[in-house]
């Protein structure tokens, strides 16, 4: 296998030269099963299981080996079982926050103490296709989450509607997507009745990798079927009592394209928690933000204000009240998370001072029972 084909460029030859001194081989991760992982390295694909010293040292969930990574691995005596040692940095990667978990409690109806984590659903990604049916389940809000959260995995945005063999107003859609999503690519297609396909074409190069996100229902198995030319991926069908899709894929796949592209299918994701710096929300409402930029006062809320530019955007009906409210709950969303990682960062400090007391302790045998 000519790992340049699977996007091992000059990025991540950099950051493994220190590996290669050291016996490691690098390859990377096109599923995984909890502890399990299946790895693509140049003599091709076998099962994989983290090392030991990996467990114990990785603290946080986003340390851990995850679909598109590469990693430095050892090969055993038989090829057929090799040892994961270390993930390279990662160039993108789509993530979203996890709930927090471990020591939490509750004081007051707030949760305290405890981690929150964020969780990497897939790295090293070129274009993110935001896969969304345009039936009932169709949410412009939930767009807008999955555009901050791909701005800030550092890939391409791309929207992708599917169902327009279902839909009567295709326009109108498109058009209600372009008024939150500026310059980015918006594409109508039908799997089912193979409308407007070849649109891939373009995206699905040699050497480059996309993602499909978004909800269960929304068909991101059946493109992918589509694409490859087979059923490989699971499919169910759209539930007629809540439109709603079922969990079909169960976790996500790297798969190979005769282009020499890759394409990582994704299982729906229902909860849809932001992870993410301002920079990336402030690209997704750039259209908010040069309003407010031309406030009267820095600190205005918007409200009451003389001289408040957000009011006069909404009386000249050049922003809508339900795209502000996007951004100051988006935003809102974001300055808690900024909170909660803090206090994140003081409780894991804490947890690694009392693992390496406890190992030290170990050492010299001065542990008290």
């Amino acid at each position: 296998m000519n790992l340049n084909k699977l996007g091992f460029d000059d990025f991540f030859i950099a950051h493994f030269n220190n590996y290669k001194n050291k016996g490691y081989s690098p390859a990377r991760v096109i599923s995984q099963q909890k502890n399990n992982y299946l790895i693509c390295y140049e003599n091709g694909i076998v099962n994989a299981k983290i090392s030991g010293k990996f467990l114990y040292t990785a603290s946080v969930k986003k340390n851990f080996p995850t679909v598109g990574d590469w990693v430095a691995i050892k090969l055993s005596g038989n090829d057929t079982q090799v040892i994961i040692h270390a993930v390279l940095p990662r160039k993108t990667a789509f993530v979203r926050k996890l709930a927090i978990s471990g020591g939490r409690k509750i004081e007051n109806g707030i949760i305290v103490g405890g981690s929150t984590e964020e969780q990497v659903i897939a790295s090293n990604i070129d274009i993110v296709f935001i896969v969304s049916g345009l039936d009932e389940n169709f949410n412009l809000q939930r767009i807008e989450r999955y555009i901050t959260l791909a701005y800030n995995s550092g890939a391409i945005p791309v929207i992708i509607l599917n169902k327009m063999d279902c839909c009567n107003c295709v326009d109108e859609y498109i058009s209600k997507v372009r008024d939150i999503a500026f310059g980015i690519e918006i594409h109508a297609v039908s799997v089912l009745k193979n409308i407007g396909m070849d649109v891939f074409n373009q995206y699905l190069l040699p050497g480059k990798t996309v993602v499909f996100l978004g909800s269960s229902g929304v068909g991101k198995s059946t493109i992918i079927n589509y694409l490859i030319g087979e059923e490989r991926q699971k499919t169910n069908e759209v539930s007629e009592v809540n439109n709603k899709g079922r969990h079909t894929t169960s976790s996500s796949q790297l798969i190979m394209h005769t282009t020499g592209g890759m394409l990582i299918d994704t299982p729906g994701l229902r909860e849809l928690q932001l992870w993410g710096e301002q920079n990336a929300l402030n690209q997704n409402f750039d259209d908010i933000i040069s309003i407010i930029a031309q406030c009267k006062y820095r600190d205005c809320k918007h409200d009451k204000e003389p001289g408040c530019a957000i009011k006069s955007a909404f009386e000249e009906g050049r922003i809508s009240y339900d795209r502000f409210y996007s951004y100051i709950k988006q935003a809102e969303e974001l300055e808690r998370l900024s909170g909660r990682i803090k206090e994140t960062e003081i409780y894991l400090s804490k947890k690694a001072k009392l693992k390496a007391r406890i190992l030290s302790d170990n050492r010299r045998g001065n542990l008290q029972y």
